[in-house]
């Protein structure tokens, strides 16, 4: 989940990090913004929108999540 003092650097350094130790998924949730955005690798991400699922790819297979449920409780 991002806050407000994430910076793009700071993230993009982090996911680098994430991407190192073996993580094979990463999700940045932007709750400003109501979008996450999921990535396959450092380079390789899709952006997901309100109206739209998260889902678990090959890593949580069978997981979803609609991002209305995850900002259900939050104002825009």
């Amino acid at each position: 989940m991002l806050s407000k003092s994430n910076t793009k650097p700071e993230m993009m350094r982090k996911l680098g990090e994430y991407f190192a130790a073996g993580v094979r998924l990463v999700r940045m949730v932007d709750p400003r913004r109501r979008t996450a955005r999921v990535h396959a690798t450092v380079d390789q991400s899709v952006l997901i929108k309100e109206g739209q699922s998260l889902d678990g790819g090959a890593v949580l297979p069978g997981f979803v999540l609609p991002l209305n449920v995850l900002f259900a409780n939050d104002q825009p």
